[in-house]
């Protein structure tokens, strides 16, 4: 069936496939058990990858004796530095599109919330709980998947939020911010999730898509409508655990989890019970829902798509044209800007003097300098290209900065980028080490497609990177670092922006200093 073979594993079929990897049907010699294999398509080369691998391992084995949670059987490298995880077949597929009664919404809030206390009393945050990571058993039973995002203490600057890891209809508001993580992020996910399981949509978020990070924000600050037909306690203990203040929000998963078993709907399941009680119906057989492509789940999930018809767990792109959701949407936005909330929104987007999320015009044009008049395209920025290894690169007309610039982990959502800006002698992740004019042919700030463009390619480079070290960086192995392409949000760009950072990542290390200044 496949040319792929791993020691001690039959393989008999594909169960799904995405960009990240493929998930396999696999039967575990040994014991004559069906499973479910997983093989990542990246091949682990730096330490980075592997400590990042090694840690969903971890957060998944430590949990994986808990009955709502997937178990996690094995895991390795295959000969040519790919990983691979074994896992508990789950063939009825997860409960993304799924329409549950109250009780049942319910029940699943009450098992999946029990999951991430214990989750949580070892120091594991989920991060991404939604429908689609929500898996049924071949008993009927829900059971969590997908350690992916989780965060194990001290995990260092790859915990950061990258690419497009957040599901922005799932995801608690202060994700957005470049807050740090905490259970109450996993409480509100999983709010959102029982209450879409409920109403067949997450709350807030148009079904149309939403276009920009900064109507993100604002749906947020929306009130959580009613469900018709749902009584008015569940939706209370919704609305609660989904607070957009994390401070009035229901503050652990177990206060959630008893909140939900004590609505009086019915006999709630216990707490802490096995896996037979009160079972789901499996709606579709899982080999019936992998029509949707896209990646397969970080952790442990057969599923690549929602059954025929069901609604996606990300929001996707917004179509052209104006539809009646994002109508509604506006009309309700209108409503909030006038009562301050768009005020909110607007000094978060153009906050950070001097950082990449602060450029606006009027910004921009206070900054600029003698250095860099004011007709350049790095409005607001001093740079220099003497002795910049950057400005070499022909065809780029790239510089170097003046002054340091340090920034916390990526934030990326459908290619609009933010970024928290920091002082270079605080723990950051990453550091600018040249500035690129966006070329004529590639006028966007998407940033998977600034990534691919030739131009940009050599100048955020690796060996651009290395070149622009100063100090003791120098000492420090090619095989350390790591380079990335960090464009101006959409917000920015929109307001006449036309210029990127490159920036540099110190692989498994958080520096408290500067190692591409010249000042340094």
């Amino acid at each position: 069936m496949s040319e792929l073979s791993v020691p001690g594993y039959e393989i008999k079929g594909v169960l799904g496939q995405g960009g990240f990897g493929v998930v396999y049907l696999a039967l575990q010699s040994a014991v004559g058990r069906e499973v479910a294999l997983k093989v990542d398509n990246r091949v682990l080369l730096s330490d980075r990858d592997r400590r990042r691998f090694l840690r969903e391992v971890t957060a998944a084995g430590a949990l994986s004796g808990h009955p709502h949670v997937v178990a996690v059987y094995d895991a390795g490298l295959l000969p040519d530095g790919r990983p691979y995880m074994v896992l508990e077949l789950c063939p009825g597929g997860s409960l993304s599109g799924r329409r549950l009664s109250p009780v049942e919404a319910r029940d699943v809030g009450v098992r999946i919330a029990d999951a991430l206390a214990a989750a949580h009393a070892q120091g594991v945050l989920h991060r991404d709980v939604k429908p689609g990571n929500i898996l049924v058993d071949r008993y009927g039973q829900v059971a969590l998947s997908d350690f992916g995002l989780a965060t194990m203490p001290a995990s260092g600057p790859e915990a950061s939020v990258t690419r497009e890891s957040l599901t922005p209809s799932y995801a608690p508001p202060e994700a957005f911010e470049l807050a740090e993580p905490t259970p109450a992020g996993d409480v509100y996910a999983l709010a959102a999730t029982v209450y879409a399981l409920l109403n067949g949509r997450p709350p807030r978020f148009p079904e149309s898509g939403v276009p920009n990070l900064a109507m993100i924000l604002a749906l947020h600050r929306l009130p959580v409508p009613d469900i018709p037909g749902v009584p008015p306690q569940l939706t209370a203990v919704l609305r609660q655990a989904l607070a957009s203040d994390p401070r009035e929000r229901t503050p652990t998963a177990q206060a959630f989890r008893d909140a939900l078993a004590a609505v009086p709907l019915g006999p709630a399941p216990a707490p802490t019970g096995g896996r037979h009680a009160a079972p789901l119906t499996p709606s579709q057989p899982m080999m019936q829902q992998l029509s949707r492509p896209g990646p397969p789940p970080m952790m442990g999930s057969p599923v690549t798509g929602p059954p025929p018809g069901g609604h996606a767990d990300t929001v996707p792109p917004a179509r052209r044209g104006t539809s009646r959701a994002l109508v509604s949407i506006a009309a309700a936005l209108a409503l909030v800007i006038s009562i301050g909330v768009g005020v909110v929104v607007y000094t978060y987007v153009t906050r950070d003097p001097g950082g990449t999320q602060a450029l606006s015009p009027s910004a921009s044009a206070s900054a600029s300098t003698a250095e860099e008049p004011e007709k350049t395209v790095f409005k607001g920025l001093k740079t220099y290209t003497d002795n910049c290894p950057a400005s070499k690169i022909r065809g780029g007309e790239a510089a170097c900065v003046q002054e340091s610039e340090c920034w916390g982990g990526l934030v990326i959502i459908s290619g609009d980028t933010r970024a928290r800006r920091v002082g270079c002698e605080e723990r950051h992740s990453w550091e600018t080490f040249a500035v690129v004019p966006i070329p004529s042919d590639a006028e966007t700030y998407v940033q998977q497609d600034l990534a691919k463009h030739p131009t940009i390619k050599r100048i955020c480079s690796r060996a651009v990177l290395l070149a622009s070290r100063v100090g003791t960086a120098r000492n420090i192995g090619a095989a350390g670092w790591m380079a990335d392409v960090m464009p101006p949000s959409q917000a920015q760009f929109e307001n006449g922006t036309r210029f990127l950072r490159c920036i540099g990542s110190l692989t498994g290390q958080e520096p408290r200093r500067s190692h591409f200044h010249r000042g340094a």
